[in-house]
């Protein structure tokens, strides 16, 4: 046997016994489904890569043109900064976004510049338009801020905020609605449309619904971000101008000045008020009526106390009251010493 010979047996034994001549003459085969999975994943992963620089040259063409108007980019003092004069988000805590912004300009430093004026009351000062969150950020780590000065009008200054969290982190849509009611105060529909990116019929939605909801209690729930527009809308459908029912406003005050409501995330808030509110719906409609707790004031409107047929409570708002709230917290451990002391001189 030849060398020939031998090497085309050595060939047909690598192809399993097909003659690789006759393999040439056919088609090319199918991929295979990892080489399909590979190239559906390195599409993707080049999809994701254009949106990254995508988003980036936006970012980058805004810087580009605040420079060419004549803007560099300062460091500022943060104690020489004020926030908005209308405020968009709510402050949280254990807020996990802000924290990774943080982590992030600690470590790489502070990459995306602010946007402020010249105070328009307190010269020396700056008022944010938008970077609210880098400035908090470079406050809670003793940094100075980057920041672009510019002089903006009110209304400016509002469309500039407005933009920024629209393109940058989406506020919630209750932050959307809250902040929609804020800028209702003082300035006309077209201005909220502009900085609020919706149209007319949207804005009149929002304003509608916070009509129905007192502030003060959509700001105790938080910023509730997997919480869309229906359910929001079936919550204020238990309102009644602008107040609960008693029926209803018994069963949320149990929720709120409960451990677990002050503990939870604001989506949790958000159902468990709701949840709430529907069981005192079935409630009444079965019997009626429900049990309420009578409420008294103690002090100038400092602290409330609800006695219940089975609890008596006290409510001090730490925020507005935060020395009374840390007195009683100092008093409490006192007083239980009194109370067993007194308990001890009647046994005996």
């Amino acid at each position: 046997m030849n060398k020939a010979t031998d090497r085309s047996k050595k060939m047909r034994a690598m192809f399993g016994g097909v003659d690789p001549a006759e393999l040439a003459k056919s088609p090319n085969p199918a991929p295979s489904m990892t080489a399909t999975t590979k190239q559906r994943v390195s599409s993707g992963a080049i999809k994701s890569m254009r949106n990254t620089f995508s988003d980036v040259e936006k970012e980058n063409e805004k810087l580009r043109q605040m420079i060419e108007d004549g803007s560099v980019a300062h460091e500022l003092s943060t104690d020489d900064l004020d926030p908005s004069f209308v405020a968009d988000r709510m402050v949280v805590a254990n807020d996990e976004d802000f924290e990774k912004l943080k982590a992030s300009i600690s470590a790489s430093g502070q990459q995306v510049p602010i946007l402020v004026r010249p105070h328009p009351e307190a010269p020396g000062r700056y008022q944010i338009a938008f970077g609210h969150r880098r400035w908090r950020a470079c406050k809670d780590l003793g940094l100075p801020v980057r920041g672009i000065i510019k002089e903006l009008s009110d209304e400016a200054l509002l469309i500039a905020q407005g933009q920024e969290n629209h393109e940058r982190k989406n506020l919630s849509f209750i932050e959307t609605a809250l902040f929609a009611s804020r800028l209702a105060k003082s300035f006309p529909q077209t201005v909220i449309s502009k900085a609020i990116g919706k149209d007319a019929t949207t804005v009149s939605k929002l304003l509608k619904l916070m009509n129905a909801l007192p502030e003060e209690f959509v700001r105790e729930i938080g910023p509730a971000p997997k919480i869309g527009r229906p359910r929001w809308e079936e919550l204020a459908g238990h309102f009644l101008n602008g107040k609960l029912p008693e029926p209803f406003k018994a069963r949320v005050d149990a929720v709120m000045i409960s451990a677990d409501f002050e503990l939870s995330a604001s989506d949790e808030r958000f159902s468990a008020i709701l949840s709430a509110c529907k069981s005192a719906e079935t409630n009444t409609a079965t019997t009626g009526s429900i049990a309420t707790a009578a409420k008294s004031w103690i002090g100038n409107k400092q602290i409330l106390m609800k006695d219940g047929p089975n609890a008596l409570s006290f409510q001090v708002d730490a925020k507005k009251q935060p020395e009374l709230a840390a007195f009683l917290k100092r008093r409490l451990p006192d007083l239980m010493d009194e109370f067993e002391q007194e308990v001890l001189k009647e046994d005996a």
